[in-house]
């Protein structure tokens, strides 16, 4: 009986240790696309202390169709392509808009320039996000969708908001449209215009 009840004790023991341990607690690269009916799980702030409140996933980027959109595959395996928030790059490939760009004529040179740095930008972004695991974060303030159905997102690579880095380095345009980082987004912009940076370089480049 001394034997039964020791062991008694010590089963006891255990189920109360356990009950100290911490759950786990779900990902959110384990949620499912949107639209699927599932909630999205909030990114914590250590890790994207500059974001705002926005339904995110944790993806992979199987496609890079140019500067500003991708194709992305969830955990679940659900694909989809998503256009990024607050930027254009200019089209490598389709009818380039000069008007959009400030100081780019809208003359055979100025398309040109427009094309070239959409190839460019198209090309950075392959270098930055192809093949990438990144958190795709959307925002309560902008459209949940475009256009043409594209989910609207940040991309969050290695702690940085990747269309910010598009606008600091003079790949794209600020796109105007109310979203919470238009101000920081804005102030990317207007740096890489004061360094002629990129797209913006138009007017210093040998005749």
């Amino acid at each position: 009986m001394r034997v039964a009840g020791a062991a008694i004790v010590i089963v006891t023991l255990l189920l109360a240790g356990c009950t100290g341990l911490p759950s786990a607690q779900p990902d959110a690269g384990t949620a499912t696309s949107p639209g699927t009916g599932a909630t999205a799980v909030e990114s914590p702030t250590a890790e994207t202390p500059a974001l705002p409140a926005g339904e995110n996933w944790t993806v992979t980027i199987v496609e890079v169709v140019d500067g500003d959109t991708m194709n992305i595959e969830y955990a679940n395996g659900t694909r989809e392509t998503v256009r990024l928030l607050g930027v254009d790059a200019p089209e490598p490939y389709a009818e380039v808009s000069p008007g959009e760009f400030d100081g780019v004529p809208d003359t055979e040179a100025g398309r040109t320039w427009l094309r070239e740095w959409g190839e460019n930008a198209t090309a950075f972004a392959q270098r930055r996000l192809a093949g990438e695991t990144v958190r795709i974060v959307t925002d309560e303030r902008a459209d949940r969708r475009g256009y043409y159905g594209r989910l609207l997102v940040y991309v969050v690579v290695d702690g940085e908001v990747f269309g910010e880095q598009l606008l600091e380095d003079g790949y794209a345009r600020l796109y105007d449209t109310e979203f919470q980082l238009y101000d920081r987004f804005a102030a990317a912009e207007s740096r890489a215009q004061a360094a002629d940076r990129g797209v913006w370089g138009f007017a210093s480049t040998p005749s």
